[in-house]
């Protein structure tokens, strides 16, 4: 008789199967609240325990629409339109929330479910493709970058939790923001362009949520004399700016990934010496700083193509 053996990590495997199969996941926990029937308590009710709250929310240009200027019958239930009926929660002094959405640090109320408060109104233009996009597929919150309760001048901003679009993206970005500091950057700091000159936090249907078609689509909008076609063309630059360049900050002049002597050389391997000066008893003398620094691109100065009819090499 066969003995079935089954290995230690094909059984966490089936237990993990089971555990996500078997347990109330974030849709089932959705379901829960949306299935809890509640009555409106009213605006009025609210604003008689949160006072801060409301003057700070009639305020904004969000509380200004939902106080004095209501479009539909969902508007007119003011609070209760993003944090769902709360004549329970009132009914109880404010100590239950079921049933409610609620969006401060720890709450039960499942991401997706809070989202989907703010794209009832907020789902068109720029947010979009928001639904699969890499922020919602990580489930991160709108609140968790923009807040409502606030006073004047938040919408200036775009509600956003911090000054900058910087400020606010550097909480998860670390590393893209500190890029920027580097000696060759775009202009953040300088304050002509910010993240969102190039990425759509909301999601887009291009990779790493660029505003572009593609990577080389997003350069050109700024870089349009890279563009092309040319009489001659240089592959890299048809297939991705990102061969050569880096987009956050470089330490190397025109945010390029590595000197251009080394950067060339990565392709083309086999052509000329490293030191371009003549021989002097047999060896080669060392290269000038010019040659060091910006090598390949002293003669082949039109690297991004050309259109003359003798430049092949990019010479002119």
């Amino acid at each position: 008789m066969r003995r079935l053996v089954v290995s230690g990590p094909a059984l966490v495997f089936l237990g993990f199967a089971l555990l996500v199969c078997y347990s109330d996941g974030p849709a089932k926990e959705i379901e829960k609240v949306k299935a809890v029937k509640q009555e409106n308590a009213g605006m009025e009710t609210c604003q008689a325990c949160h006072q801060e709250v409301y003057d700070r929310l009639a305020k904004t240009t969000m509380g200004i629409l939902f106080v004095n200027h209501p479009r539909d019958a969902a508007e007119k239930l003011g609070c209760e339109t993003c944090h769902g009926a709360g004549a329970e929660h009132a009914a109880s002094g404010g100590t239950e929330f079921a049933g409610m959405i609620r969006y401060t640090k720890g709450s039960q109320t499942p991401v997706p479910l809070r989202n989907d408060a703010c794209l009832k109104c907020h789902e068109k233009r720029e947010r979009l493709f928001w639904q699969g996009s890499a922020h919602d597929v990580k489930d991160v919150g709108c609140t968790e970058c923009h807040v409502v309760h606030t006073g004047p001048g938040i919408h200036a901003r775009h509600q956003l939790k911090r000054v900058t679009v910087s400020d606010t993206c550097n909480v998860c970005h670390k590393k893209q923001v500190s890029e920027e500091l580097r000696f060759s950057h775009h202009p953040l700091r300088e304050g002509k362009m910010d993240c969102t000159s190039c990425h759509n936090p909301h999601g887009t249907t291009s990779e790493h949520l660029v505003k572009g078609l593609s990577n080389k689509e997003l350069c050109f909008t700024c870089h349009a004399q890279y563009r092309g076609p040319r009489i001659f063309q240089h592959p890299p630059v048809m297939e991705d700016c990102f061969n050569c360049h880096l987009p956050h900050g470089s330490a190397y002049p025109s945010l390029l990934k590595a000197p251009p002597v080394r950067l060339c050389r990565e392709c083309h391997v086999s052509f000329h010496e490293l030191s371009l000066q003549p021989l002097v008893a047999g060896k080669r003398q060392a290269p000038r700083p010019n040659e060091a620094l910006s090598g390949c691109l002293n003669c082949h100065r039109l690297i991004h193509g050309s259109n003359s009819i003798n430049g092949n090499l990019f010479f002119r």
